[in-house]
């Protein structure tokens, strides 16, 4: 059987879903809002039906417990890869934390995204463990991937890499899918995530045929995992052209919901690729 089949299986109408109701069930997911438990509760409860048992992963910032959510694919005896997204949004001002903030394209999309494809990978042998990991605080200077990738160094543990999605939902012209690779300043870094590039791009063009350009990774919730070591890639829809980042009328109407699944396509490509 090809083994790229399960592509078939990637919704679109469950993408728009997700991104609807990120977007409009609370006024703002920003991290400091008080709708802060109950997105963690309505994550938690997404992996929960997905079939994946989910785990809090609790930090102190500004003076509160904040909540990454995580939840893991079992698979082989390697190192786990790590998918992840933030789900915080935020206004123009930071420091407005019940300003209205839909974050539809950032970062709802990434969050749909990563829910698809655990779904579709739910019943996927992989050779590795794949983990998924949501983290709050993107929007405040990367505050709980740093807690998070912190905690995974000082226990000495392994990953195989980390991939993110970040603003996967407002296309350039041609809907190129940007290709995020680390140009930071670790020479083994950087040269592992040259090869991860150079097979998301052969996958783009022949499995599921759409344009790629190269971006360099900075700004998300990989950059702390860089900073500890580990390998890192993403997907990400460009350079700072939408114009409605970070405002009120960031909206699932702007959102182009057949990129997004280009994008959900791709990473099951490369993880379907990878890890089995």
């Amino acid at each position: 059987m090809d083994k790229y089949q399960v592509l078939s299986k990637i919704s679109r109408a469950n993408l728009e879903r997700d991104v609807k109701d990120l977007a409009t069930r609370w006024p703002t997911r920003h991290t400091l809002s008080k709708h802060h438990p109950a997105i963690v509760a309505y994550l938690s409860g997404k992996f929960k039906a997905l079939g994946y048992p989910p785990k809090r992963h609790v930090y102190e910032q500004a003076g509160k417990s904040l909540s990454n959510v995580i939840a893991q694919k079992p698979g082989g005896s390697g190192a786990p890869i790590l998918l992840c997204a933030h789900f915080d949004s935020r206004q123009e001002d930071l420091h407005a934390p019940e300003a209205p903030a839909p974050g539809a394209d950032d970062n709802a999309t990434g969050v749909a995204v990563l829910f698809e494809v655990a779904r579709v990978l739910k019943d996927t042998p992989l050779r590795v463990p794949l983990r998924f990991a949501l983290f709050s605080g993107e929007e405040q200077n990367l505050w709980g991937s740093t807690a998070y990738a912190a905690e995974c160094k000082q226990r000495g543990e392994k990953l195989t890499l980390v991939f993110n999605l970040d603003e996967v939902g407002y296309p350039d012209t041609e809907k190129h899918l940007f290709l995020d690779r680390d140009e930071r300043g670790r020479p083994e870094n950087n040269a592992a995530s040259a090869k991860l590039i150079t097979r998301l791009e052969w996958l783009a063009r022949n499995v599921v045929k759409v344009p790629t350009r190269i971006d360099p990774a900075e700004a998300s919730d990989y950059i702390p995992f860089e900073a500890q070591g580990y390998t890192i890639t993403g997907l990400y829809e460009g350079e700072y052209r939408y114009p409605h980042y970070h405002k009120s009328t960031d909206t699932p109407d702007k959102v182009d919901f057949g990129y997004v699944k280009d994008m959900a396509r791709l990473t099951v490509a490369f993880l379907l690729d990878y890890a089995r």
